[in-house]
């Protein structure tokens, strides 16, 4: 059933642009809604098939933003225990963008960071501000790991945004 204003909704769709990206929003959704049945039902033992590592970073199905919230496909870093990401259908992530912008909310990323993988653009930076949790049906494939080192400045970065002493 649709809501009530569903089609004055529509009808505010200023041109073609806007109802294509709605539109395939729309689609992704249905896709990424069946993926993760999918996955669900192959667990095994209560095991998820999807199984990240905290500090492994995944290329990401974000979807299409509201605002400012970070949108589309980009890297993101598993902050999530290990332990956890075994069984739980959810992850959360930091995003990582290579945008030249800078604020203390972020952690630079360099190559020496990187125990093994790539990022196309190094410096990168993880946005710790704009951590979330997202379905494993949006993880596409692992793209490398971070050390130890970058992952202990992540949490400590993590903390102060939490502002948790």
């Amino acid at each position: 059933m649709l809501p009530s204003n569903f089609y004055s909704d529509i009808s505010k769709v200023s041109n073609r642009f806007e109802f294509e990206k709605h539109f395939n929003w729309f689609i992704q959704v249905f896709e990424l809604t069946d993926k993760s049945k999918m996955l669900n039902n192959k667990k095994i033992n209560n095991l998820h098939p999807i199984r990240p590592k905290k500090g492994e970073i995944y290329l990401i199905e974000f979807g299409q933003n509201v605002g400012s919230e970070l949108s589309n496909t980009h890297m993101g870093i598993i902050i999530q225990d290990s332990a956890k990401n075994n069984y739980s259908s959810t992850v959360i992530v930091v995003p990582i963008s290579s945008s030249p912008k800078i604020y203390d909310t972020h952690e630079i990323i360099l190559f020496e960071d990187l125990k093994n993988g790539y990022l196309n653009k190094l410096p990168s930076k993880a946005k710790v501000e704009q951590m979330i949790c997202v379905d494993k049906a949006r993880l596409i494939h692992r793209i490398g790991e971070l050390t130890p080192e970058f992952m202990n400045r992540l949490a400590r970065k993590v903390l102060k945004v939490l502002d948790i002493k």
